[in-house]
């Protein structure tokens, strides 16, 4: 399969299906005391925005030609940009998983791995991008596997 054959082939969140992760986690984190803002807090034109990265193009070229680069820029813009008012480091990971499960992929860590990933990314340097996103990459590939079906374990 060449490359354009497998970037046809990947599944995009869309402005919706952001905002229904978010609607989500909205619900539960205000069942457990950890609150987010409500969506109309949310600047929309931000979510909007985002759905399109992963799918960016220069001269015909993808920026990000692989799965593992499309769910790093997803992940890390989140994670970095504060599209939401709070709980973006919650979003990015929902917005990852959701994204790679969509396309028949899943991380194999643990919650601890992965919380602590999005911790780091949070923390690192804006200046540093182009290396925090190149490792990034590497840790959802080596990480990566394809869905398994529950009822068959």
């Amino acid at each position: 399969m060449t490359e354009k054959e497998k970037s046809k082939s990947v599944r995009y969140l869309s402005e919706k299906d952001v905002i229904d992760i978010y609607l989500v986690l909205f619900d539960r984190f205000k069942e457990i005391g950890e609150p987010i803002p409500p969506l109309v807090k949310v600047n929309i034109a931000q979510i909007e925005n985002l759905v399109v990265i992963p799918q960016t193009k220069h001269f015909g070229v993808e920026q990000y030609p692989t799965l593992e680069s499309k769910a790093a820029i997803l992940f890390y813009k989140i994670n970095k940009g504060h599209i939401f008012p709070n709980g973006n480091k919650r979003i990015s990971l929902a917005c990852l998983l959701v994204f790679l499960e969509i396309n028949n992929r899943q991380l194999e860590i643990t919650e601890d791995e992965v919380t602590l990933k999005a911790i780091e990314i949070a923390k690192s340097d804006p200046q540093n991008f182009d290396n925090v996103k190149k490792e990034l990459e590497s840790w959802i590939k080596s990480n990566l596997r394809e869905k398994r079906d529950k009822q068959k374990d």
